[in-house]
């Protein structure tokens, strides 16, 4: 039995004047929160404005790539030396296996720290590691002498070659290769220069492990294109491996043979850095200030909500205060916007507009046969109307707007329409891995 039915004059008038007083709270209550986050929102968004921290930020940043720039100049025209030997000098005193290519092998086995892996090394070539017996003597002798170019136009990079029959137990291939990059120690201790090229022959897998210096030249994206290039990952399904480590070590020793990598490096990981200052401040500006301005466009909604709740009160006192018999007082308090109110449900009175839509719903359902729909839809009979009493359709039964006319499905014919359903179609469960 509907609320007007069952409830006498003087119980439905203390039951819309506790649902006014409770939507008063609730509306006050989310002011309240609206207000703290309009204060907080407003001081973050000061604060950034007035702050020194990010200008002081941004402005090392532009000293630093200022200076950086600078060095690349110099190192470009001569004026500063990156290497402070001759070649010649490099090659006898630092580097003194590094002459003719040596035809004979010195090799010795390194036990690889927290695994139960060993790798056999030339003393005559260090840079070329071949366990798993892929590569040619022409290939190994071609990164012997790319590793020569690389003392006598760096300080210290090296590019390194490894390849193994399996991995170790427990092992994945960038676990391992990062133990045998720091262990070897490849590159410069100080410029940290080196770059590893791992191959896993029963893992048909690979891996680019980049030193910290040369990460700017080789981040990670750049080393993931270089050694999963089609033509690379084809050689290596066909089993042509020099053709597939030529193609990678070239363009490696490339991008590594030059007298400016490590400054090229440093101001490519600076300009990261700025730009990643500047993006998350200016974020912050814009989520701050769409807080700001949205907190205070629903704090004033609000507060016009308030006092379109308080005028509609003092009307219904006015309509309701003479009245003594209970009847009487029933059917006045059923014709007040206060009561349409109640009758529409609104918890929050968040605008004006919401409450003039609450009291058009709430006078639809006054209705015996009205029913709640979705969205603040009411039907009644076959009449749909909106949320703002517009009238929707007057064939609700037989219209787009009822859901049981959504399905194309006859399950009397067994057919009917595909539209809107999947093909049937399977998957293998393809993507993207590296490897070949």
């Amino acid at each position: 039995m509907k609320r007007e039915q069952r409830a006498s004059g003087e119980r439905l008038h203390q039951e819309v004047v506790e649902n006014y007083r409770k939507l008063r709270k609730r509306n006050g209550v989310f002011s309240l929160i609206l207000v703290f986050v309009l204060l907080i929102s407003g001081f973050g968004l000061f604060n950034r404005f007035t702050t020194s921290s990010y200008g002081d930020k941004k402005a090392t940043y532009d000293q630093q790539l200022t200076k950086l720039d600078q060095d690349r100049e110099d190192i470009l025209s001569g004026k500063k030396v990156t290497v402070n030997q001759s070649f010649k000098t490099t090659l006898n005193d630092n580097l003194a296996n590094l002459k003719e290519y040596p035809k004979k092998a010195n090799n010795y086995d390194v036990a690889i720290k927290e695994t139960d892996g060993r790798l056999t090394i030339n003393k005559n070539n260090i840079f070329i590691s071949d366990n798993a017996n892929m590569l040619s003597q022409k290939t190994k002798e071609k990164i012997y002498q790319l590793n020569k170019q690389l003392a006598a136009s760096t300080n210290g990079a090296q590019l390194e070659v490894v390849t193994v029959p399996e991995l170790p137990r427990g092992e994945d291939i960038e676990s391992y290769a990062n133990k045998i990059f720091n262990q070897l120690g490849i590159g410069n201790k100080t410029e940290n220069n080196g770059v590893l090229y791992l191959i896993a022959l029963d893992e048909r897998e690979f891996r680019l492990e980049v030193g910290y210096g040369i990460e700017g030249l080789i981040p990670d994206g750049k080393a993931d294109d270089i050694i999963n290039n089609d033509d690379v990952v084809e050689a290596f399904k066909d089993g042509d491996y020099d053709t597939g480590v030529n193609q990678v070590v070239d363009e490696v020793f490339g991008i590594m043979n030059t007298k400016t990598a490590l400054v090229d490096s440093q101001i490519k990981k600076v300009k990261s850095q700025r730009t990643q200052l500047m993006f998350f401040h200016w974020t912050g500006m814009v989520v701050l200030g769409l807080l700001v301005f949205v907190s205070l466009l629903l704090v004033v909604n609000l507060l016009r909500a308030r006092v379109c709740l308080k005028e509609n009160y003092k009307k219904y006192q006015s309509e309701t205060a003479s009245i003594t018999a209970d009847e009487e007082l029933q059917r006045a308090v059923k014709h007040t916007e206060l009561y349409q109110i109640l009758l529409s449900g609104l918890l929050i009175g968040m605008s004006v507009g919401g409450i003039r839509r609450a009291i058009i719903q709430g006078r639809l359902l006054r209705n015996p046969s009205a029913e709640k729909k979705m969205f603040g839809r009411i039907l009644i009979g076959d009449t749909l109307y909106s949320g703002n009493g517009d009238v929707l359709t007057t064939a609700y039964l037989a219209s787009n707007y009822n859901s049981s006319n959504w399905s194309d499905h006859d399950s009397g014919s067994g057919g009917g329409s595909s539209w809107g359903s999947f093909g049937g179609g399977s998957s293998g469960g393809g993507g993207a891995s590296g490897g070949w």
